[in-house]
Formats: C-alpha cells, structure tokens, sequence
C-alpha cells in the first residue's frame, strides 16, 4: 500500500506530523519491499515541507531499494514543482508518476514565485554556484519589492551561504535548499521563506564533538546551537548566532528542527514542538518586505 499524504498544505507544522506517519508506515513491515509517496492531495508546499519532501524520499531509499512519488493532482503545484526542478533535484533517487511536471510558459507573474530552485548541496562548489546563479534575481527581489538596502542584500546572501555551508561542516551529509517569495493578504506585505535540510547527524550529536551534550533534550541542543561562540568549532559557531539575528532585525521569524523537536522563534519568544525522530536537520526563515 502506498503512504498517501492526507494533509493538502505542507507548512513546518503539518510537515513534522509527516514525519512521524511515515516513520510509523516505514517501520510496519522490516522486510518492506518498494515504497510508494502518494502526492495526489497536497495542494500547497511551504520551503520547509518542499525540502522535507526530499528528505522522506532519501531516507525511505535506506529501506527500499525503490522509492516512487506519485504527483500531485493539483495544476498549480505541479507548476510550482516544475519551476522549482523538482524532478532534477531529486535525480535517480525516486520515480516519479502520475501527471508530469510542467511550466507554462504563459503564466503570469504571481504572488508566489520562486527565489531560489530546490538546489542540491553536495560539495563547496555547490555553494559557490548557487550564489552566482541567484544573485542578480534576489537583488531585484529583495531591492525592488521587499525594500531591502544593499547591505542588507548582502546580509541575505550571507545567510544563504552560512546555511549552506552548515551542511557540509557539520551534518557529514548532503542536503537541499530553496527560497520562495509570497504575499501576505492579511498584512498586504511580501515576503520570502528559505528552506535548508539534510539527513545528518543533527545539531544535538554535532555539538557532542565539543560539549557533553548527554543530559540535553535536542530542543536544548537547538536553542544553544543559537547563541554566540556556541558550536562544533570554537573557530567559527557565529553561524546560526547570525542567522537567528537577521532574521530577529527583519521581523521574521524562525522554524528550526532536529531530532524529535522543532523550535519555532518569533522575535524573543520561543517555542518548542515534540515529534518523532527524524534524523538530520530542517530549518526555515521568514524575512517580510520593510515597512515604507
């Protein structure tokens, strides 16, 4: 039977109760044959369940020798998957059926459209080609409809390249990432959403390189990993201290799991949700067009 995803909108929330469904459809048989991910329902995929996605489909493939996505039925999500490449960031890993893939050509300019394309991290070269490839569009983005300074641009791009490069120093896998441009209707405001994740070794046993993290929850683990100087390397860990900071000085906000816990922070106040373990880390920042 295929594990058949009922929730029709993929936001952090729903995403973490989608890990531990099918989590629990994974581990009902061990000797399971070829999974199958039925997309037929969902109708909208936030960054961090776009990611979380790829996540599943990776680690089912440490159970199955194959895994299937069967798409969605929704026009409009097969056209923002398709624009996205979807399909290319997840390469042989998966099969995918149903009905394709598209863009259309003659669609609009809407009021959701995508920053970044689900890129692959694998190596530093990655990295740098990512950067290159979003620049000039995240400059005209962030200038010209969120009212972003050069400055802060910079500061941007910066974050990018921080979340990136935490993927490749610290979770000794690989991972995705993608950013997205919306509108709020009910703030009349736009803004973007990042979404990084990999199938690593979390934050918690990270830092375990550095601290004794034995008597630590994985929230307190995330919360740590927050502050100043606090990380694997004593050289660096200024890198989600930073992160958390722009995304504080930009009235975002923050969801950040690993383990079997998501931190959700909105300017001081934090908030800790409790779910399955799901090995690796998944992060998504919120960052709103200015005020005038």
């Amino acid at each position: 039977m295929p594990f058949v995803i009922e929730e029709p909108r993929l936001t952090p929330q729903s995403t973490d109760q989608l890990f531990q469904d099918f989590l629990g459809y994974l581990h009902q048989e061990p000797a399971r044959g070829n999974v199958a991910i039925d997309l037929t329902r969902l109708e909208f995929i936030a960054p961090y369940g776009l990611v979380g996605i790829c996540l599943l489909g990776r680690y089912a493939r440490t159970f199955s020798p194959q895994v299937s996505y069967r798409l969605p039925d929704s026009y409009a999500l097969r056209s923002y998957l398709g624009r996205v490449r979807f399909a290319e960031a997840m390469g042989s890993l998966v099969e995918m059926s149903g009905p394709p893939l598209l863009v259309d050509p003659g669609r609009e300019k809407s009021e959701s459209e995508a920053l970044l394309e689900l890129t692959r991290i694998e190596e530093r070269a990655d990295v740098e080609s990512l950067l290159e490839h979003i620049g000039q569009r995240v400059e005209v983005i962030l200038a010209e409809e969120l009212g972003y300074r050069e400055i802060e641009i910079t500061q941007f791009k910066n974050v990018v390249a921080e979340l990136c490069h935490n993927i490749l120093d610290h979770s000794m896998n690989w991972g995705y990432v993608t950013a997205q441009r919306y509108l709020d209707p009910r703030l009349h405001k736009k803004y973007v959403v990042i979404g990084v994740g990999d199938l690593g070794i979390g934050v918690k046993k990270s830092l375990s390189c550095r601290f004794d993290v034995a008597q630590w929850s994985h929230g307190q683990a995330l919360i740590k990993s927050l502050k100043k100087h606090f990380s694997r390397d004593s050289e660096r860990g200024l890198g989600l201290y930073i992160v958390n900071q722009i995304c504080h000085r930009y009235n975002g906000n923050l969801h950040f799991r690993s383990g079997d816990t998501r931190v959700y922070i909105r300017r001081r106040q934090q908030t800790q949700y409790v779910s399955a373990f799901f090995p690796g880390t998944l992060l998504s920042i919120t960052l709103y067009q200015k005020d005038g």
